[in-house]
């Protein structure tokens, strides 16, 4: 990587940066902006610096707060809103929700991956999980 480039990679790591404190931790946001964008290469560059703000959040206390604060609103889009609306005075835990929140959707819990490994058999089986059960005898 020549010496512009490498200019060029640090600039735009810092406008994303930027990006996600201004929008308060909205990472699909960012995401979809530098997509929109398409900047060639930029990409690896995004994810890059979504996942090191991802790590500087979860070293904070209001990550643990959001946490809590996620796991009693059982994760709901609306409740996450409302918690937003809620700490509207502190954007550092603003920040924290969105990315506990985000945190939570890329790790989906039991019940979660259940759901999604039924709806991936519906997609590949010609029957879907109907296909699976219909193999019973009728009682």
């Amino acid at each position: 990587m020549n010496q512009n480039e490498n200019d060029f990679v640090k600039n735009e790591a810092g406008h994303i940066k930027v990006r996600l404190k201004k929008t308060l931790g909205d990472i699909q946001g960012c995401r979809n902006h530098y997509l929109l964008e398409a900047i060639p290469g930029i990409m690896p560059v995004v994810e890059k610096v979504i996942n090191e703000f991802i790590d500087e959040t979860k070293n904070s206390i209001e990550f643990a707060n959001a946490q809590e604060e996620l796991q009693h609103a059982n994760y709901d889009q609306d409740e996450l809103a409302r918690l937003i609306r809620q700490y509207e005075t502190h954007p550092s835990m603003q920040i924290a929700l969105n990315v506990a929140f985000v945190i939570w959707e890329n790790n989906p819990g039991t019940e979660e991956r259940l759901r999604q490994i039924v709806d991936r058999a519906d997609y590949i089986l010609p029957g879907g999980s109907k296909a699976i059960s219909s193999s019973q005898a009728p009682t």
